[in-house]
This record gives C-alpha cells, structure tokens and sequence, in this order.
C-alpha cells in the first residue's frame, strides 16, 4: 500500500487554488485579490510570503497565457511598449525605495508539509 498521508497536508491548498481559479474564470477579477487574503486569512501565511508566493505564480502562469496569445496574433505591441515604458521604470523606483530584509531565507509549516519561500535581499 503507498502511504499518502503527506497529501492530507497539501488537500486544502489545492482547493483553495481550486476554487480561486473558478473564481478568477468567472469573474474576470484577478487571483492576487483572492489568493493572498486567503492564504493569509485561512493558511496563517504571513502577508510577506502570502504576496511572493502569488506574485510567483502569477508570473509563471502569466508567462504562459501571454505566450499563448502572441502565437495567436493577440498583442498590440505598440500598445504594450506603451505601457512598460511607464510601468517598467515606475517598479524599479518603487523596489529600490522599497526597505529590505535582511533575512534571505523562511520555511513556513503548512500543514504537514514545509514550503521554503525565498525573499528578496
């Protein structure tokens, strides 16, 4: 018999993915307003690691969707160089004003499992 009591840790955040993905199909709202006060709310993850996390996810799955709707012919990229020319610029000013942590590294018990989170120097 294989033992998947481990799994009984990571059920709940499945779920919570789960029906926040539901969610976010439905509505149209984005993840980040539902995902991190949940985890925050209903896993004890500290909002620091709640926001990382997301953001995390958020870029990998965005990268994803924004591949897929070039291939499909989808993106204006005049409208887009548009728009990082401010965005870009107006994030790294924000990040550099930003105070850091001297701590480069967390583990965060969720469930039975540990998740490490890496935060940014």
């Amino acid at each position: 018999m294989i033992d998947l009591s481990w799994a009984a840790g990571f059920l709940p955040l499945i779920l919570a993915g789960l029906g926040v993905g539901f969610l976010v199909g439905l509505t149209g709202v984005g993840g980040g307003a539902l995902m991190t006060p949940l985890l925050i709310s209903s896993f004890g993850v500290t909002p620091q690691i709640a926001v990382g996390t997301d953001l995390l996810y958020a870029s990998i799955t965005k990268t994803a969707g924004s591949w897929r709707h070039h291939v499909s012919d989808h993106v204006e990229w005049p409208i887009v160089f548009r728009l990082a020319a401010g965005s870009i610029p107006a994030s790294l000013i924000l990040l550099a004003a930003s105070p850091s942590s001297h701590s480069t590294r967390r583990r965060l018990p969720i469930g039975s499992a540990w998740v490490s989170s890496w935060r940014c120097r």
